[in-house]
């Protein structure tokens, strides 16, 4: 009988720290399903390194170039469209090219039946900068019909719907009576950027764009319209100069370290 009385308190103290221990938890598991079917849990706050929202255009502009030019700097995601998101976006491809439409009446009718091509792909990409987790989304689509005789390649900002780059071939021609400049600017001047003229030939033209450290190439010739966003190499080296301390580095002085 002693015996037992010894092990007997030991027991109860041991069994009585774990109760206190496990008993909060499930009182808050069973809580948590009472009130909302389902464990609860926080949301994220704003300092868990997601991005609230995308960059303004510039910034969005930055991260669409880095993709072709320095895909290591960003994480991507990308998925192919179909259903509803697909017809959305095709939406939005035809309202894009409406609006070139209204500065260019010469060629809306050729461009909307491009948009009308037998065969389309859609894409839509998610980028994220590792740098300061800026991310943004872009749609990238492409047509053609049967015959090869329209091709159509565009990238949609994900946030603005804006028309960011163009392919347009067709071969019967691409009759457009403004020059290479006119077309530019009014493109950039539509995406209210900031922009200086580089070069203007009348069937090219290009324009710096410093907020985004890029360039602006437009290309118009007898049956084709293309336009883009590129790297601008020369302020990418300058800011990198910059960094380490060389303020008046130019390109290729940075091409030899």
């Amino acid at each position: 009988m002693r015996n037992w009385k010894n092990w007997l308190f030991p027991l109860l103290t041991a069994l009585t720290v774990t109760a206190l221990a496990l008993l909060p938890l499930h009182l808050s598991t069973l809580e948590d399903g009472r009130l909302t079917g389902t464990v609860h849990t926080e949301p994220l706050a704003a300092d868990n390194n997601f991005p609230a929202r995308p960059p303004d255009l510039p910034g969005r502009i930055w991260l669409l170039l880095q993709l072709a030019e320095m895909p290591e700097n960003l994480t991507v995601m990308n998925q192919e469209l179909e259903g509803g998101e697909r017809d959305r976006e095709m939406a939005r491809l035809r309202e894009a090219l409406a609006d070139l439409g209204s500065l260019l009446p010469s060629y809306t009718a050729g461009m909307l039946t491009a948009a009308d091509g037998d065969s389309w792909n859609w894409e839509r990409y998610y980028l994220r900068d590792r740098k300061d987790l800026s991310g943004a989304s872009f749609t990238m689509a492409s047509s053609h019909d049967q015959k090869g005789r329209v091709f159509l390649s565009a990238t949609l900002d994900g946030e603005s719907g804006q028309l960011l780059s163009l392919v347009f071939h067709h071969v019967d021609g691409v009759y457009i009576d403004a020059s290479a400049r006119e077309l530019g600017e009014a493109i950039l001047d539509r995406l209210g950027l900031d922009y200086t003229l580089e070069e203007d030939f009348d069937a090219s033209a290009s324009f710096r764009l410093p907020d985004c450290k890029s360039l602006f190439w437009i290309l118009k010739d007898g049956r084709e319209l293309d336009f883009s966003f590129t790297l601008d190499w020369e302020a990418v080296d300058s800011e990198i100069a910059v960094s380490y301390g060389h303020e008046h580095a130019d390109a290729d002085s940075m091409q030899k370290w």
